[in-house]
């Protein structure tokens, strides 16, 4: 087994690490003869650089011309609209919104890989658990004192803890027979109160735009780490039917929405 990131890993006997950016061309050579590659590396956020972040490390993976690939795509390629039926199914058109650079580049990524090779990506919901990205700890903290929502818009949010979704990739690098776009979500989802009443947060209702614009100038006052880019996904439900998944692959999520996001607020707060 072979593996890429950052950041070095423990030594293992059955693994072999490299330690590079995804966008080294020595990835290439580190991956190069591998039959399925999980495409994990990301990045998360709008930054200058996330565009080329994202692009030149799918770009070095199909390069390394793996027989399958498995992409970790996001339910943010579906885009956060009014219209949306609840729930999302794989049949539904991707439409990611423009203020989402990362959700546009995840769909972007589909398209490369499943064109290069055969590829299933899954559509993961929104991940929690110990090992969240310090941003989404901050982010979710917040929410025991607020929950934002759009007024006017219905909200619909999943929350599937990370074992969950590490089950869901091990699924699907074993599945060397399936391909395609599977949703990979709790069975369950939240509206704004749902998700008040578990963090113990007051339900705040601003006008889309109002909510749109405030959160970009407060992430450029550094007042908040997430800005129109996240923001914009309550403008309509986004959640995800996984009963796909659940036929194909034999997966389904243990936890529900409710359950993960309330464990997790409780061991962020130790």
């Amino acid at each position: 087994m072979h593996s890429v990131a950052r950041r070095p890993l423990p030594e293992h006997p059955k693994l072999t690490h490299t330690t590079a950016d995804l966008r080294d061309p020595a990835v290439r050579v580190a991956l190069r003869g591998c039959d399925v590659i999980a495409h994990l590396g990301f990045q998360l956020w709008s930054t200058a650089d996330a565009a080329g972040v994202n692009a030149g490390g799918t770009a070095n993976v199909i390069a390394a011309e793996p027989r399958r690939i498995i992409l970790a795509s996001s339910a943010a390629v579906y885009g956060g609209w009014p219209d949306n039926p609840l729930p999302l199914s794989e049949d539904d058109p991707a439409r990611p919104n423009r203020q989402c650079p990362y959700a546009e580049d995840k769909l972007d990524a589909e398209r490369r890989c499943a064109a290069a090779a055969p590829t299933l990506s899954l559509r993961i919901c929104a991940v929690l658990g110990p090992h969240a990205d310090p941003l989404v700890k901050k982010a979710s903290a917040g929410l025991r004192q607020v929950v934002p929502a759009a007024r006017g818009r219905r909200q619909a949010l999943q929350f599937l803890h990370e074992d969950d979704a590490a089950s869901a990739l091990l699924t699907a690098v074993k599945r060397s027979d399936v391909d395609g776009l599977y949703n990979i979500a709790t069975d369950d989802w939240l509206d704004e109160q749902g998700v008040a009443d578990v963090s113990g947060g007051r339900v705040v209702r601003l006008p889309f735009p109002v909510l749109l614009h405030g959160s970009e100038v407060a992430r450029r006052l550094h007042l908040m780490d997430m800005g129109a880019d996240r923001a914009v996904l309550l403008n309509g439900p986004l959640a995800l039917d996984p009963s796909k998944a659940a036929q194909a692959l034999g997966w389904r999520a243990r936890k529900g929405s409710a359950e993960v996001l309330r464990e997790f607020l409780a061991s962020s707060v130790r």
